[in-house]
């Protein structure tokens, strides 16, 4: 039996809300998702699901219906990664 090999890169989702009430202004939004197998910083979620469903409660709370909501994959090198 052998480990598996770590790979090169992890895939994270952040989800960035949009608002252009004060001039047009990003920044990462969400909560630590119930259940999450890990908590990497605010906006940050380990699988595309969590990132969706969190999109969805954002936008359920904007009462305003002034913001935009957007989910991006970003590839990060992995720490633990050795040639």
């Amino acid at each position: 039996m052998e480990p598996l090999p770590a790979p090169r890169t992890l895939k994270v989702y952040q989800l960035v809300k949009m608002t252009t009430s004060s001039g047009l202004n990003f920044s990462s939004t969400g909560t630590i998702p119930a259940g999450s197998q890990g908590y990497i910083g605010t906006g940050f979620y380990l699988t595309q699901n969590e990132a969706e469903q969190n999109r969805t409660l954002e936008v359920l709370k904007d009462t305003a219906g002034g913001s935009k909501f957007f989910v991006f994959e970003l590839e990060v090198p992995n720490p633990a990664y050795r040639e």
